[in-house]
């Protein structure tokens, strides 16, 4: 094979040529198919390039070729060569949502007491509820954990609702639902920080009813979850941060989908209940015996249909209306046919609507609604007379791929968008589910009711409010669609003729077989399709519709005339087309093999039997011949960028010109698409049967393709970057993704193809092949890709698969597919040397076997080399590997290897007398393929499937000359996982007339056996492995028993190195001998080497020894030797001239004041971790140095008020060696309190910050970042580990750490540059992944070196071995104990795992390293999933014995054990030997006390000598201004004050240098700087899924240097005590609620209630202002608020018990918010709430002057905010307000002060003493009428009525005295008449 043609020629050939043609299987999305290839199709000659481009392949027949686009596949007369011959089921896995809860603002509705419920599926939590607050802040953390399959869980809904909950029910304030796929789908599957609006469903003209911020993220086992930064400021704008995808519209309207149910067709006749059997016994067979009904769920909503009665062809007529947000956050909608059972309903089949198919999200008129239809969709499920099993519901229910057809549905779906909502409330019903037995049923899950009717209401499955009520989707009936009228139905043929049937299972083969080609219900010979009475169309319509939609050569593009000279558009007589199919095989009964008799085949060498099923479908073939373009323009798109990764691979330079031809082509292909839909589209406006999906589709498939062009060219004229080519093919396959995604028509027409093997009348197993791949057409680029070739189809039994190989036969058909009309194509690509028995060549008469016209005697030699890479399947984790290879009749097995992964049979497998009919021409180009199994042989049991692949021979024939044929790697594959390769030759020699004799003889060892021989075996050369053996780690125990004495033995090309034994491996499990080698003889074509085993056993007494573990190394390319680069050569001993080498600007060397005035910027951006990538480097003679500036600015004058330092040292700037300088800096607002004490949480802070900028900035801050001037400020900002300054000013400057958000070794690699870690195995390895953690048995650690010796070397290493001279351990450290001090610190862990029921945890933290353990148990913090735990550990251990730390987080537990939540692991020693230097990270800046003190034990100085010495360099220099280290000068300030004495000192400059250490030629790397590594946690219990992260570091120390300084205090920081006083003044312009009942006069008794938020037990009330007739109120009351708080996190601890029951006070930290709320007190119902003020301390606006400026939008318009921490004091007028409303004004006085000063200067609550208040000048109205009666009568009464009451009371006396007077009168005067 040479590559040596242009790149353009070798692309073609490497798909015509044998040697590529098995490197790229291609996983499909589709997996409709066993044999889903989808791939061009392959020659197996060198076919010249003009053939390739012709489009058929004999260039007579074809007299031009097409006017537009000239690449079509090449016409092979067999598929393409696919190895893996079965994909594994889908099985259920685990999946873990992970969702928190940070807070809820602007919810709707008045002092609500919210709770946030999260269900999923049918699991539910909620959070805890809030009080009296519209913005409620939980930060709570749930995780759901599922095991399902990928399909069931993705479509699950994630709803999110807020309740507000009063005492006995709880009312819903709106929800949010979105489905798992939506979150999946997102980058990281995740949303971080997002607001989820809520909106209510029941009532769409509502609009928004609040936003909740979450994050929810979904991991898949393996997944590692980023842990995001929370971010958590007042100011962030909610639509700018909605929880939606990218590109949605941030207000989504609200939209009806309706789902239109017609009608359906060719259900199973007989339902599969058990009932069923006996019905039938008892009414005949005639009816059907099923009642359907649909049912359509959406988004937890749910609808069905009526039931239909009786009828397997039901007509509803119903549409099923949702009301959903539009775009819906829900990928797919379900459809499933039921059948009503008498005892329980049955699914009859299920589809999916994926939307994004049937829609187009684009802006403007490119996008399009989601639409549909109507169109018939196709349902598949279990086979249609398969008695009840546990796996058919399954395939009913949409749940693997479905074996069988079960009928189609006419349906049609709409969208439509509702303006504003008016009127729409009525169209949405609340149903309650009626309690019936049916209720519950629907979709197996979902409650359900019977539906009355067309139009019966059905409750759907979403349960709302928690109260059963279901927003159900309403079921409307909808007039039939247009008439389906039978003429519309174009007559379809299918032809096959079986060319090879064999590997048929002997289980089987001992009954006649036949072989049953099915298309719907037509040709099923056990259930006939009851249509056949359906005329044949007539020709004019026939003709009408063709002249319309068939793109022949009339209306695509110009394509070739057609190919014959009856022309498609003259439709034959209507009578010929037959009205019988024959669509099964002639029953016969079948041989066994020759040679291991294992499997049986039929003889079909000289007759091959054909089948022909006549079936009716509407004529819709246009759709499936657009897929069909499309695809094939993916399929040579994808060919192309396949060829060129694979040529990347090989690294070799072709591949990116492959690339960019492919890409070329691409566009070319794509151009001329385009062309032809636009024809399309014209032709076809004004056709009836184009649905709207089918025009937009057209449209979209256009646009797509216009982009992809735009893409493709973009990428094409891209310039070479590093790293680039791997980019460029990173994209090109995201745009074959993207093409993959047209391909597929959600609009189904023809079903597909089913193929079963029938035994005994009963159906034994299948193959399901599309429609579309056969379907014909007279213009290539349309056409299937497997119409008219011979297909290898692997018939799979139906059902759960069992383990194993489950093939049960192999069949090479030739299928080809079409109309009627077009059937005299159909024997056109039959391949040459056949011709039809019996019977004509069209659909009137279609043969009915083939014959073979010549017929030739082949023998098939197998050269089955070695394996490599192979399945573990013995429990020593070994298997004993035999190869089974099958051919036609034929089928031989290897010898069995035994106890190997990579086996080398070195045998060959004659198989002669094979007969091949055909052309001899054609058997050249397409012989038959060769199926090879790899087993495990088992003494006791059946052998085990390892493994199979798929191959084709090389022909060699009689009249050739004979060449040896090449040794080829095909993939192994078993199920879906891979199962290794498989290195063999395979060739198939044609037997000449003379006899067998004169063929190449074979080499023939003793028993028979054959080698392969020496022409086809690899040329060996003498290679030399040395191997490094370091030690072994974390050996588990084997057969009960410690391992003890280990030894290793590395196996490669059948030799073996024994290394030492261990003689304890507990004390020391290093080995003693380091280095050893061996010779091997290896082939020279690299690709070709064979694998190297490592075993571990462990030797026993009375010399038995066990066998530990193994691990195989596939390829041996690491081990490459490369010499090392030459060190720079030595200094000269005088001082060299300083010479400058910059290459724009040379700055003269004196003064080095240039801003960073060399070579190397000195604000390097981030330099890469690569050794070798330095920024421009200079070519420089050897004996120069050159000149590197580490400075930032000019060195300053001298100092004019130089501040005292005690330290000899000082550090460069005056203000990182905290001295006395600390006490006299400005309060800044970091601190935000003159009294916190930098320590080191303030870096921690500091570098959190930092980073967050970093994000937001541009991807360098630290280039454009700012020194503050401060005098004397030497700080250098190095590769982004300064600060950046809030603002300029004399504002400290802390020094910082890096923060990683993951694991360091995911930074740095695993820290495996001195030796490299390989992990041991022992066990069966079992299909499920979970597996490997229980075969794993321990580590080995080692180093292997490979390269070829030449003649001389070969003397020469006789000697060089026992000198010691070795290449392979250049600078490897000797591995004797070492004594380490470890220092382990654990600043926080976030997001556990929950543990406890309450869905929090108790976590404390064990830390294991080998014997010690430290358990942290009585430091557990309470009630917590993001503890904050600042905890050092400090252990002495001794490497390699201790070399494995754990970090263990334990959830403590009172009663029983403590749970494990999870635990890293960090090999440590790894670490400390690495040339990172992971030992102790370099700080930023060299500081010697304070929070930034030095930490390791040797200084800067000192660690830069000890980095030259142990790389070989010569010394560091150091002179005044100036470090020199291998000849590069490094200049900086190294002369400091102290005290007025100048001091010198190297040390920052050194540490600059070993920031830049990376620069340093040939030795170089970048140095571990100081951080904080985040590292996840894992839990056997739940594998592979992240269990929460852990902030920590580690520094180590050998126990041989000086002893490092005490440890860093990282303590978590006490939160500060404050206390804020509020005194209530005065409130103005209150609502007045109250009216009185005499005088209707409106009043309030107001007063004021506040509180900080999460302190609601510390609420405080003023005292009532009665009778505010003006709403002001006069109050004089002093709150007073005690509060700890955290200044730095800005956040308010509230430690306190949940309750009663609780142990311990839970922590929890909240921001500061202060809430006033101004109430109206009711003496005998309760209180009126009146309004409310929510003021976050950290910002809130300033109070207005007077009550009249006071304004409701004071709160929201963006005035300056004031922060009480800084302030201290505030007074004025703040606003209350309810439902966006104002309803107050209230006048306050804040003033925050410490607790120290709380204590000194103590005040009242109230109007208390200390300090007390006044008492208010209240109006005399204000009291309370019901304690003071009297009061209320004077002022109620007495001051509205006095005047009347006066004037009553004078006329009641005036009235009194007149009666009295006229009561008296008449006896006084008789009296006086009488006494006269």
């Amino acid at each position: 094979m040479d590559h040596s043609d242009s790149p353009a020629n070798t692309r073609r050939k490497a798909k015509t040529m044998f040697g590529l043609k098995v490197k790229k299987k291609k996983k499909h999305a589709n997996k409709d198919l066993v044999l889903a290839n989808k791939g061009a199709l392959e020659s197996e000659v060198e076919v010249p390039e003009e053939s390739l481009l012709l489009e058929g392949e004999n260039p007579d027949d074809e007299p031009g070729t097409s006017a537009v686009r000239t690449r079509i596949i090449p016409n092979t007369k067999r598929a393409k060569l696919k190895t893996r011959i079965q994909d594994s089921e889908g099985k259920p896995q685990s999946f873990q949502i992970a969702i928190n809860i940070t807070e809820a603002r602007q919810l709707v509705g008045e002092n609500i007491d919210p709770s946030v419920v999260i269900e999923i599926g049918d699991e539910k939590k909620q959070t805890s509820v809030k009080e009296g607050t519209n913005a409620p802040f939980y930060n709570e953390y749930f995780v759901f954990d599922f095991f399902a399959h990928k399909e069931v869980f993705f479509d699950k809904v994630i709803k999110l609702t807020v309740v507000h909950s009063k005492m006995l029910r709880s009312f819903c304030i709106g929800s949010f639902k979105l489905d798992v796929w939506t979150v999946y789908k997102q980058p990281g599957h995740q949303f971080m920080n997002k607001w989820a609006m809520l909106t209510n469903p029941c009532d769409i003209s509502t609009g928004v009813k609040g936003y909740v911020k979450c994050d929810i993220s979904v991991s898949a086992k393996g997944d590692a979850m980023q842990p995001g930064q929370k971010a958590s400021d007042a100011e962030e704008q909610i639509d700018k941060n909605l929880l939606i995808p990218e590109g949605f519209p941030s207000e989504r309207p609200w939209a009806r989908f309706c789902v239109k149910v017609y009608q359906a067709e060719g259900l199973p006749r007989n339902n599969s209940s058990i009932m069923a059997n006996v019905t039938k016994a008892f009414i005949g067979d005639n009816t059907a015996l099923i009642d359907p009904y649909v049912v359509v769920s959406f988004f937890k909503q749910v609808g069905r249909t009526s039931t239909q009665k009786s009828t397997a062809d039901p007509v509803w007529n119903e549409q099923i209306v949702f009301t959903e947000m539009f775009p819906p956050l829900c990928q797919r909608l379900k459809i499933q046919v039921w059948d009503e059972g008498s005892m329980s309903d049955v699914a009859i089949g299920t589809h999916y609507f994926d939307l994004r198919r049937i829609s187009n999200e684009q802006d403007g008129d490119k996008g399009f609604l989601p639409t549909f239809g109507p169109a018939w969709i196709n349902l598949y499920g279990s086979a249609r007379n398969f008695s009840l099993g546990d796996d058919t519901v399954e395939l009913n229910e949409g749940i693997g791929e479905g074996v069988s057809y079960r009928g189609r549905v006419y349906m049609e779906l709409a969208v439509e968008i509702l303006s504003g909502g008016t009127g729409s409330e009525s169209k949405l019903r609340i149903v309650k589910p009626l309690k019936d037995a049916k209720a519950g049923k629907a979709g197996g899950k979902d409650g359900k009711t019977p539906a009355g009717g067309g139009a019966g209401g059905a409750a759907g499955g979403a349960a709302d409010d928690d109260k059963g009520k279901a927003v159900a989707a309403e079921v409307l009936p909808v007039e039939s669609p247009p008439e389906l009228n039978p003429d519309d139905k174009e007559s379809f043929l299918l032809f096959g003729a079986l060319f090879e049937a064999t590997m048929i299972d002997r289980k089987i083969g001992d009954k006649p077989i036949s072989f049953e080609f099915s298309l719907g219900n037509y040709g099923n010979v056990l259930e006939p399709a009851g249509q056949s009475s359906l005329t044949a169309p007539s020709p004019a319509v026939s003709r009408r519709r063709r002249a319309l939609d068939v793109p022949d050569s009339s209306d695509m593009h110009g394509a070739s005339p057609p190919l014959s000279p009856s022309s498609p558009l003259l439709p034959r007589e209507p009578q010929d087309i037959p009205q019988v199919s024959k669509s099964t095989t002639p029953a016969e009964k079948p041989l066994i093999v020759e040679g291991n008799r294992y499997y049986m085949y039929l003889p079909l060498e000289k007759q091959k039997p054909c089948i022909n099923v006549l079936s009716h479908w509407e004529d819709r073939t246009y759709r499936l011949y657009n897929s069909n373009m499309l695809e094939n323009i993916a399929v040579l798109f994808e060919e192309g960028v396949a060829s060129a990764a694979e040529l990347h691979r090989k690294s070799d330079p072709g591949a990116e010109l492959m690339l960019k031809t492919s890409l070329k082509e691409f566009c070319m292909d794509a151009r001329s698409f385009i062309a032809a839909a636009e024809a399309k589209l014209k032709a076809e406006l004004k056709s009836t049967y184009l649905t709207q999906l089918d025009k937009k589709r057209l449209t979209m498939c256009k646009q797509e393709l216009e982009s992809m062009i735009g893409e493709a060219q973009s990428l094409e004229e891209r310039k070479r970057k590093a790293g680039g080519m791997k980019e460029m093919l990173q994209d090109a396959t995201k745009l074959t993704q993207k093409l993959r995604f047209l391909v597929v028509e959600p609009q189904h027409t023809v079903p597909d193809i089913f193929v079963w093997l029938l035994s005994n009348n009963k159906r034994v197993a299948y193959a399901r092949i599309r429609a579309r791949d056969l379907l014909f057409s007279s213009s290539t680029e349309a056409k299937g890709i497997h119409c008219g070739k011979i297909i290898t189809l692997f018939l799979k039994p139906p059902g759960k698969r069992v383990a194993g190989l489950s093939v049960q036969a192999k069949l090479d058909v030739y299928l080809w597919f079409g109309t009627c009309l077009d059937s005299i194509y159909m024997l056109d690509d039959l391949p040459a040397g056949f011709s039809p028995a019996a019977g004509g060549t069209d659909a009137s008469n279609p043969p009915k076997s083939l014959l073979g016209t010549e017929e030739h005697q082949f023998e098939l030699r197998c050269h089955m080399y070695q394996a490599r890479g192979l399945i573990a399947a013995d429990n020593s984790g070994l298997s004993d590997p035999f190869a089974r290879v099958t051919y036609l009749s034929h089928s031989q097995t290897t010898n069995v290897i035994s106890q190997t992964l990579s086996p080398t049979w070195n045998q060959s497998l004659p198989m002669s007398r094979l007969l091949l009919s055909g052309d001899l021409q054609y058997i050249q180009q397409e012989p038959p393929r060769i199926l090879i199994e790899v087993y495990d042989d088992d003494a006791l049991g059946k052998a085990e499937y390892l493994g199979a692949t798929v191959a084709v021979p090389e022909v060699r024939l009689a009249s050739d000359p004979y060449r040896p044929p090449t040794l080829q790697y095909s993939p192994l594959h078993c199920g879906s996982q891979s199962g290794g390769d498989l290195l063999a030759a395979f060739e198939l020699l044609q037997v000449p007339q003379s006899g067998e004799q004169n063929l190449p003889a074979l080499e023939e060892q003793e028993g028979g056996i054959y080698t392969v021989p020496d022409n086809i075996r690899p040329v060996l050369s003498t290679y030399r492995l040395e191997v490094l053996f370091w030690g072994l780690r974390e050996l588990k125990k084997v057969q009960f028993l410690s391992v003890d004495r280990p030894q290793v033995f590395i196996e490669c090309a059948g030799k073996t190195l024994r290394s030492s034994v261990i003689q304890k491996y507990k004390s020391n499990p290093n080995f003693t001998t380091l280095v050893d080698a061996i010779e091997l003889e290896l082939p020279e074509n690299e690709h070709l080497h064979p694998p190297l085993s490592i075993t571990v056993v462990d030797w026993r007494a009375f010399g038995r020894s066990t066998l530990v573990g193994n691990h195989i190394i596939n390829n041996l390319k690491a081990f490459k030797y490369t010499p090392p680069p030459a060190l720079p050569a030595p200094i000269q001993t005088h001082k060299p001239p300083m010479v400058t080498y910059t290459p724009a600007r040379a700055p003269t060397p004196e003064p080095p004041s240039t801003e960073g005035g060399f070579i190397f910027a000195s604000h390097p951006i981030e330099l890469s971790q690569h050794a070798g990538e330095t920024s421009s480097t200079v070519a420089l003679t050897k004996d120069q140095d050159f000149l590197i500036t580490v400075e930032d600015e000019p060195p300053p004058p001298a100092p004019p008020t130089p501040k005292p330092e005690p330290k000899k040292t000082k550090d460069g700037k005056m203000k990182t060696t905290r001295g006395r300088s600390t006490k006299r800096r400005k309060r800044t607002i970091a601190d935000e309190s003159a009294e916190s004490v930098i320590d080191w949480w303030s870096k921690y802070y500091a570098s959190v910050e930092k980073q967050a900028k970093q994000k937001d900035g541009s991807p360098f801050p630290q280039v454009f970042e700012k020194v503050s001037s401060s005098v004397g400020d030497k700080k250098k900002k190095h590769k982004g580990k300064g600060v950046m300054e809030p603002k300029p000013g004399p504002l400290p400057k802390l020094a910082t750490l890096k923060l990683y958000n993951k694991e360091l070794e995911a930074e740095f690699g695993p820290f495996d540059d001195w030796v490299n870690t390989y992990e041991l195995f022992r066990g069966k390895a079992n299909e499920e992944d979970g597996a490997t953690d229980e075969r794993y048995v321990g580590k080995f650690k080692g180093r292997f070196c490979l390269y070829k010796l030449n003649e001389d070397e070969d003397e020469d290493w006789e000697e060089a071995a026992d000198t010691g001279y070795f290449r392979v351990n250049r600078g490897i450290p000797p591995n004797c104990p070492v004594q380490v001090l470890i220092r382990v610190y654990i600043v926080s862990a976030s997001n556990l795992h929950p543990a406890d029921p309450d869905g929090k945890a108790d976590p404390y933290i064990v830390v294991r390293l080998g014997k010690n353990e430290i358990k942290d148990r009585d430091n557990y913090i309470p009630k917590q999933l993001n503890p904050v735990f600042g905890r050092s550990f400090e252990i002495q251990a001794s490497f390699p014995r201790e070399s494995l730390l754990s970090v263990l987080i334990y959830d403590y537990d009172l009663v029983g054990g403590d749970d494990l939540i999870g635990e890293t692991r960090i090999d440590l020693e790894n670490r400390f030997y690495s040339r990172h230097r992971a030992t102790c990270g370099l700080p930023t800046e060299y500081s010697l006390d304070g929070y930034n003190a030095w930490r390791d034990c040797l200084k800067p100085s000192e660690l830069l000598s000890k980095l030259c010495r142990d790389n070989g360099l010569e010394d560091p220099q150091f002179r005044p201004g100036r470090i020199t280290v291998a000849d590069k000068v490094f200049t900086g300030k190294t002369v400091f004050m102290d005290e007025d004495e100048p001091v010198e000192s190297y040390e920052h400059l050194s540490l600059k240098i070993l920031h830049r250490w990376a620069e340093i030629p040939a030795v170089g790397c970048k140095l571990v700087p100081e951080h904080i590594e985040t590292r996840t946690l894992f839990n056997k219990a739940r594998p592979g899924l992240d269990q929460g992260q852990v902030q920590m570091w580690v520094d180590m120390f050998p126990l041989d240097l000086p002893h490092p300084g005490p440890s860093v205090d990282i303590s978590p920081r006490k939160p500060k005590g404050y206390e804020l006083r509020i005194i209530i003044w005065n409130t103005e312009d209150v609502i007045l609620e109250d009216s009185n009942f005499l005088t209707g006069q409106q009043s309030s008794d107001i007063y004021i209630k506040g509180w900080l938020k999460g302190l609601e037990d510390d609420r405080q009330e003023t005292d009532v202002h009665y009778n505010s007739l003006t709403g002001e109120g006069n109050f004089n009351w002093r709150f007073v608020f005690p509060f700890s708080y955290l200044p730095a996190e800005k956040v308010v601890v509230v430690r306190k018990r949940e309750s009663i029951f609780s142990l311990d006070k839970t922590e929890q930290k909240l921001p500061a918010i202060l809430i006033l709320q101004v109430w109206d007190f009711e003496t005998l119902s309760s209180d009126d709430f009146l309004g409310t003020v929510e003021l976050d301390l950290h910002g809130f606006p300033r109070g207005a002057k007077t009550a009249k400026s006071c304004k409701a939008d004071m709160l929201t318009d963006g005035t300056e905010k004031i922060s009480i921490f800084q302030q201290k004091r505030a007074r004025g007028w703040w606003p209350f307000g309810k439902s966006g409303e104002l309803t107050g004004k209230v006048e306050a006085e804040f003033h925050l002060v410490t607790a120290e000063e709380a204590e000194k200067n103590p005040v009242g609550r109230a109007r208390k003493e200390p300090e007390p208040l006044p008492k208010p000048n209240r109006p005399d109205t204000s009291f309370s009428w019901f304690v003071n009666p009297f009061k209320c009568f004077f002022h109620l009464v007495w001051r509205s009525y006095k005047k009347y009451i006066i004037i009553a009371l004078v006329v009641l006396i005036t009235m009194l005295f007149l009666a009295l007077l006229f009561y008296t009168l008449p006896g006084a005067i008789s009296q006086k008449i009488v006494n006269g």
